[in-house]
């Protein structure tokens, strides 16, 4: 592409950087393992050459991408993406087990999805360094899209993603969780309107878990009246063994250890089913221990079947279900 150019791939790292590090040139540099001055001057160059400017600065600061600027860089995001495939073909190629796997995900995941699979996973890639990234939901999929990670684990889809292969995972369950003794306690089978009658501990209703709980008590015209909302399903346990309230949670966050403070009672059929969902690059090289894990944690997908996902049309694909 860059015949008789003088453009280079250090020089595409240094803009993709600075897009990571939300504009932050400090940031980028440091990433990088090099000094401010230097990601500025091969910026400058990478302009020059290009006879455009790729920024919109103002002083010594630098305000965003101008049109052009986001352009080259989703070009230059896939070409450094095939670059770091060609490093690691050429590592299967010598038969170097090691590498370095990272995987973006919530807190739910992290904590209760992911721990037999990243024990199992080291057992069998000892070499392999694991490194989980816990992050806000929103930002999975921009992740694995920019290559800062390897592998997504998420719950909701998201919408359209061109750049992702998104495997479906199992059924993400919730349940009602409330203090031992709890007249709700009694009941065999909870309406919505069991539940509006209770104070609650919440998801934040700016959360995803937290809007899709609140739609379906308003589509049902219930409203829900909160105690104490948070982000993290071990707190609002915590706050229910406290008797704040009662909560909806992910069922897979329900440790035998709670069951001694808490009761649950299933709630699956009151809310939309979740799916846990694995997402990867489209165009990412498939090395035998990413698709190890992706088999520990889906196990539905095998690494043919993951390889014909990747190159399938923009669809979520599992059991002959197609999700647009």
């Amino acid at each position: 592409m860059f015949y008789n150019s003088s453009v280079t791939l250090r020089q595409l790292r240094f803009l993709r950087e600075i897009a990571r590090q939300s504009l932050n040139i400090s940031s980028a540099a440091a990433a990088l393992h090099t000094s401010q001055p230097g990601v500025s001057r091969q910026v400058r160059l990478l302009e020059r050459e290009l006879g455009v400017d790729l920024l919109v600065r103002r002083k010594n600061r630098v305000l965003g991408f101008t049109d052009t600027g986001r352009a080259v860089l989703g070009v230059a995001q896939k070409l450094l993406n095939e670059a770091d495939n060609i490093r690691l073909i050429a590592e299967d190629a010598r038969n170097e087990g090691g590498g370095r796997l990272v995987v973006a995900t919530s807190h739910l995941h992290a904590r209760y999805t992911l721990r037999g699979t990243v024990k199992a996973f080291s057992r069998r890639h000892p070499e392999v360094q694991l490194q989980l990234l816990q992050i806000d939901a929103d930002n999975i999929f921009r992740m694995v899209e920019t290559g800062e990670a390897d592998i997504g684990i998420s719950t909701e889809l998201g919408g359209r993603r061109p750049l992702l292969t998104l495997l479906q995972g199992d059924v993400v369950r919730r349940s009602v969780i409330m203090p031992k003794g709890h007249p709700l306690a009694r009941k065999r089978r909870l309406t919505l309107a069991d539940i509006a009658r209770y104070p609650i501990v919440g998801y934040s209703p700016r959360s995803r878990a937290g809007q899709i709980v609140g739609e379906t008590f308003r589509r049902n015209g219930l409203a829900l009246r909160y105690a104490v909302s948070a982000n993290d399903a071990d707190v609002i346990k915590t706050y229910v063994g406290e008797g704040l309230g009662i909560a909806i949670v992910p069922s897979l966050a329900i440790d035998k250890a709670d069951v001694r403070a808490i009761h649950a009672a299933d709630a699956a059929h009151l809310f939309p089913h979740s799916l846990m969902t694995v997402s990867l690059r489209r165009d990412t090289y498939l090395r035998r221990y990413l698709t190890d894990f992706v088999e520990m944690v889906a196990p539905a997908w095998n690494r043919e079947e993951i390889r014909r996902a990747m190159n399938a049309p923009d669809v979520l694909e599992a059991d002959g279900i197609a999700h647009a």
